[in-house]
């Protein structure tokens, strides 16, 4: 199910590619309903670093690198496309960032409230962070029972899916209606808030960009490495020559 609004949409059965925009590839996978029940495998393409989240069932996530059983509950990020096999009765999304080179990771399955404080009494858990300041990251927020959040923007894209429980987004004028498993896009500058009645809801949510994060000055590695009882110096010509990966 799609709602036709341009800035908001949801959707409870789906297969393949969503959505896409300048940053991003929304991916959905599910062989929970009857139209997609026969379909047991997909090919990601390596059009940038992908990630996703296993809402139900259990998938294999395999390429030249990587061999993972991932389960209910789980969180990944791959630098490149993959290979997935599902098992019966899976949901799984993928948000895939053009052109980005991310890192292997992955984890889970979720904990029952987030680490850290966030709008309204909800709270949040930064679950793959940004390996440089400005990149994109994966949290999982948690949002408690009778929770009226005030309504809010970002300023770019939030895609992601409800892993437990349930509430609505109210957006454009309409309360949209959200439960487990169904996946969700809000466009970038969209005002918008997330209700729950007697109900918890967990949703694992892809920010296609940071404004926090390391960066080559501000790291753990170099605020804690001290010359002469000093923090190091990075911009210094030695330091600077060091050969690095770039994402972007």
């Amino acid at each position: 199910m799609e709602h036709n609004q341009t800035t908001v949409q949801v959707w409870t059965n789906y297969w393949g590619e969503l959505l896409r925009d300048e940053q991003t590839i929304l991916y959905g996978f599910e062989n929970e309903s009857p139209a997609h029940s026969q379909h047991k495998q997909v090919t990601i393409a390596d059009d940038g670093a992908c990630f996703g989240f296993v809402a139900s069932g259990n998938v294999c996530l395999q390429n030249r690198q990587v061999n993972w059983l991932l389960n209910a509950g789980q969180w990944f990020s791959v630098p490149t496309g993959f290979l997935l096999n599902f098992t019966e009765n899976s949901r799984v999304i993928v948000s895939q960032c053009i052109d980005y080179q991310g890192l292997y990771a992955m984890g889970g399955p979720i904990e029952t409230q987030g680490r850290l404080r966030y709008i309204d009494s909800c709270s949040d858990t930064l679950l793959c962070a940004p390996p440089l300041l400005g990149d994109p990251c994966l949290n999982h927020l948690h949002f408690p029972a009778g929770i009226q959040q005030t309504p809010h923007t970002h300023p770019s894209l939030r895609a992601g899916i409800i892993a437990k429980g349930q509430g609505v987004c109210v957006a454009n004028q309409q309360t949209i209606p959200l439960s487990t498993g169904g996946l969700f896009y809000i466009a970038k500058n969209t005002e918008h808030c997330f209700i729950t009645d007697t109900s918890t809801m967990d949703v694992i949510a892809y920010h296609p960009d940071s404004d926090w994060g390391p960066t080559h000055q501000s790291h753990p590695m170099v605020n804690r490495t001290l010359v002469e009882g000093h923090k190091m110096d990075n911009l210094a010509p030695q330091h600077q020559a060091a050969a690095i990966i770039r994402g972007r």
